[in-house]
């Protein structure tokens, strides 16, 4: 597996900075919690069956099948190396050209960005109640290793999506993050809804630290949604500064996720420029074949910037390719632990990407965190 290797990444810097921030292990604060107005401006859905998968949990289990057997049952290993990256979709292409299009018009017109700047805004961490907060396991560190050990807290945390689309099925990447409710993982908003036009995914299933270097690549099972979110100005108009999405997630074996595999912190208004932040996907790719998870590196900077006014989008030197959608952006990463500023959302081209692109997490996304942090 190749190793990202963009010379802006320095490791010594990247072990400062890691070690300055780190995410507090334990909920919520109850002040935060006090300050808890739901967004009016996103939207959910119960994520759908298909025909197919639920023919395909009833030879396997039979017809009583739950939700969680039947997409077990669905996503085969075949199936899921078999699924597209998210980016391949032709709409989703189109929308993002549409994007950038419409910010340089924008720009000219001299039309600035809606902005929804708050202050710093914090949610702590938490450790897994199975595994442990451990910053080694097994003898292995965990830090800036890009084909992490399934069984470290950055790897269990993070995962693979995948969901079906009217086309087919396609594959993103996810992070869990911890809430009142425990039960959430965050992801691209393209990753839960085809944005304007489109409708919510189906057969939607998150599978924790997904390794196809494994005789089981999914370690720790598949675990079903029961609701996806997303902010308003995603599903309706494609807003790719808007695009993130959120899946409230079924408990497996009694277990509601965070308390199995722990969850990353969030945290929003940290600023458009030079905050480092540690980025994590499955490129599916080349040099990359969408089976481990890789990382990446950097000092964000603003998409673009014009006469004091800057885009909604921040960017990072990253060279992950398609199927890295969703992956989470941690801000103050110690190697295991960090909390979610950002997730992958767009890349500048497709062959030899050199940047990855986030929408900035603003009271926007404390909004969306606020509207499903106690589900």
């Amino acid at each position: 597996m190749k190793k990202s290797t963009l010379p802006t990444r320095l490791l010594a810097l990247a072990a400062a900075v890691a070690t300055a921030a780190t995410v507090a292990v334990g909920g919520a604060s109850s002040a935060e919690a006090a300050k808890r107005p739901t967004s009016t401006d996103v939207s959910s859905a119960k994520p759908a069956l298909s025909a197919e998968a639920k023919a395909a949990g009833a030879a396997k289990f039979g017809p009583a099948a739950t939700e969680s057997q039947t997409l077990e049952a669905y996503w085969t290993p075949e199936r899921m190396r078999a699924a597209k990256p998210a980016e391949d979709d032709t709409a989703l292409a189109s929308a993002a050209t549409a994007y950038v299009q419409k910010q340089q018009a924008d720009q000219k017109a001299g039309r600035k960005p809606v902005t929804n700047d708050g202050p710093v805004r914090s949610a702590d961490g938490v450790a897994s109640k199975v595994f442990g907060s451990a910053s080694t396991a097994g003898g292995f560190a965990a830090a800036y290793n890009p084909n992490l050990p399934y069984y470290v807290p950055t790897a269990y945390t993070a995962g693979k999506v995948f969901f079906s689309k009217p086309d087919g099925n396609y594959v993103c990447s996810g992070t869990i993050v911890n809430s009142e409710g425990k039960d959430t993982v965050w992801t691209a908003g393209h990753c839960v809804h085809g944005g304007s036009g489109g409708t919510w995914h189906t057969n939607w299933t998150f599978v924790p630290a997904y390794d196809d270097d494994l005789a089981n690549p999914r370690p720790y099972g598949t675990w079903s949604a029961n609701q996806l979110w997303s902010k308003s100005a995603w599903t309706g108009s494609s807003d790719f500064s808007q695009d993130m999405g959120v899946a409230i997630m079924n408990t497996n074996w009694g277990w509601h996720i965070v308390d199995y595999f722990g969850g990353q912190g969030l945290t929003t208004n940290r600023g458009k420029s030079g905050v480092w932040e540690n980025a994590f996907g499955y490129p599916a790719e080349s040099p990359f074949d969408g089976g481990n998870l890789m990382q990446c590196w950097g000092s964000t900077s603003p998409e673009w910037d014009a006469w004091f006014v800057w885009s909604q989008t921040v960017k990072i030197p990253c060279d992950m390719t398609r199927g890295s959608s969703g992956g989470g952006w941690l801000y103050g990463y110690n190697g295991n632990w960090g909390q979610l500023n950002g997730v992958n959302s767009r890349i500048d081209r497709i062959v030899g990407p050199t940047i990855m692109l986030s929408p900035y997490f603003d009271d926007d996304a404390w909004g969306l965190f606020n509207s499903t942090r106690y589900l």
